[in-house]
């Protein structure tokens, strides 16, 4: 469970790349540093951990406060290189709060994954912990040298074809980032439940019929449960340094567009396009104009 500290306002929660040797943990946390702005991040660092290494950083993903008013901080953690200590796997995932696990996409390591997989359900289960109760999607790597891959075919090779999948490529980046973001989602979804928190939410809320007369303390009241959650993921695509000719799916989420009801109007050779682009932030209306010529 995330650790709250209501004395300074602060939400700490742990995430743990999991994975087989060289499936590619360290190298997807490497490019999620490289990611994130230097100002929103800690230092990447390496220590000793039951004969392997730990590889870890923390960073903030909002810049703005949640939950009425808290700080919130991710620290991720792997280990790097072949374990040989169960006890290091057993650290390293005590308390986390979400857990990525990293396979590789080839169909030839599907037995290595599986046995990746009975570990780590031995692991949570010497806590008490079962895999089902904690926020996890699966990562398939090494896409760039695998050709083609079934994410249905690997997910039912691996037990989880009811867990958020991606296919990814740590080398390059690709789907690192929408991996750790869907995680970060689920993680928060389990925070915004918590009651203390749900108390902060409300501070000036009573039984459910109570309302607010004051113009103040509506201000004050961060919004309604449902609500919430449009403040609380608002923007965390500018925690990452997207370069302006980057393309908009390498930004942490992936905004979704669509039509709007309008519909397409043509006028002469102009034609309007009506866009509804929805991200965790709110909603944003644009239209794109396109003069049609022939050539």
């Amino acid at each position: 469970m995330a650790l709250v500290n209501h004395a300074k306002r602060e939400i700490n929660a742990k995430i743990v790349y999991y994975g087989p040797e060289k499936v590619g943990k360290a190298t997807s946390l490497r490019y999620v540093f490289n990611r994130i702005k230097q100002s929103l991040r800690g230092e990447l660092k390496t220590i000793p951990a039951s004969g392997s290494s730990l590889f870890f950083f923390d960073f903030s993903p909002f810049e703005q406060l949640v939950f009425g008013g808290y700080r919130v901080r991710l620290h991720i953690y792997t280990l790097q290189g072949k374990v040989t200590n169960p006890a290091a796997w057993k650290m390293t995932l005590k308390g986390a709060d979400g857990i990525v696990i990293v396979a590789d996409a080839s169909p030839a390591e599907v037995s290595s994954s599986c046995e990746s997989l009975l570990q780590l359900r031995e692991y949570l289960g010497s806590y008490g912990v079962g895999l089902h109760d904690i926020p996890y999607v699966l990562q398939l790597n090494k896409t760039d040298l695998s050709g083609d891959v079934s994410v249905e075919v690997a997910t039912r090779a691996t037990g989880l074809h009811d867990s958020q999948s991606f296919l990814t490529s740590a080398v390059n980046g690709t789907g690192v980032l929408e991996a750790l973001t869907a995680l970060s989602k689920l993680i928060m979804e389990q925070i915004g439940k918590r009651d203390d928190l749900q108390q902060v939410v409300h501070p000036h809320m009573g039984d459910k019929n109570s309302h607010l007369t004051s113009e103040d303390e509506q201000q004050d009241v961060v919004l309604d449960s449902q609500d919430s959650k449009a403040t609380y993921v608002s923007d965390i695509d500018t925690v990452i340094s997207v370069d302006a000719t980057a393309d908009i799916e390498k930004a942490i989420f992936v905004p979704d567009v669509s039509l709007c009801d309008s519909g397409v109007s043509v006028s002469g050779t102009t034609v309007k396009i009506p866009l509804k682009i929805s991200r965790p932030g709110g909603l944003q209306r644009i239209v794109v104009t396109v003069d049609v010529s022939m050539e």
